[in-house]
């Protein structure tokens, strides 16, 4: 082997690894809002090295205790969404320098009244990442918030559900209802055709989405 096809080969072999790194990473900060989202206590702690840190703002220390004081109260509210866009990665070594924006819906009832009150607010996580015996995982994680909303709206699932009859056929019928773990579809995984439902198609689709303007 001359000694050109063996730079080339080495060369080849640290961009793979290069890019192995970076979508291992990719997968932390997604799997993040999965757990977020599905309050997966396990799987939210499993995105964060035990001696990591956390600052979110409104709580500051170990990670491992950030995931056990925001789980339980991300479960008090209907639901969230946390979105994750424009990630970059600045390798290191066995450190990542990471900036990933983020949008977060936070869903509240509204005490005051039916519907709920939308907290979407925006921003960005600033991470390190920190690679042990061939996996990453966050070790440092700071929140940078530059945009933030209040939306006052009605339960739309719900007025689409009835306008569609699906509330007169009992439980689990409803479309397309998330849940948190384990109850939410992705915990099926590859069981998924053991759950998915034979459905008439709705009569006229858009108007249950006119249904809704008379409503709001």
């Amino acid at each position: 082997m001359t000694k050109d096809v063996e730079a080339r080969l080495a060369d080849l072999e640290r961009k793979l690894e290069e890019l192995s790194d970076r979508e291992a990473i990719r997968n932390i900060i997604h799997r993040y809002c999965r757990a977020a989202d599905r309050c997966d206590l396990e799987a939210f702690k499993a995105c964060y090295w035990p001696d990591g840190h956390d600052d979110h703002g409104f709580f500051g220390g170990n990670a491992h205790e950030f995931c056990d004081y925001v789980i339980p109260v991300l479960r008090k509210i209907e639901a969230s969404i946390h979105a994750i866009t424009n990630t970059v990665i600045d390798l290191k070594g066995d450190r990542a320098f990471c900036e990933s924006q983020w949008s977060v819906v936070h869903r509240l009832r509204n005490p005051e009244g039916d519907g709920f009150l939308d907290y979407w607010h925006q921003g960005r996580y600033i991470d390190i990442f920190e690679k042990r015996g061939g996996e990453w995982r966050i070790l440092c994680r700071s929140t940078a918030s530059d945009m933030d909303r209040l939306v006052r709206t009605k339960d739309m699932r719900a007025i689409m559900d009835q306008f569609a009859g699906l509330e007169k056929r009992g439980p689990g019928s409803q479309s397309g209802r998330g849940a948190r773990h384990p109850n939410d579809p992705v915990y099926v995984g590859f069981d998924l055709p053991t759950i998915v439902q034979t459905r008439d198609p709705m009569p006229d689709l858009w108007a249950a989405f006119y249904a809704l303007d008379k409503v709001l």
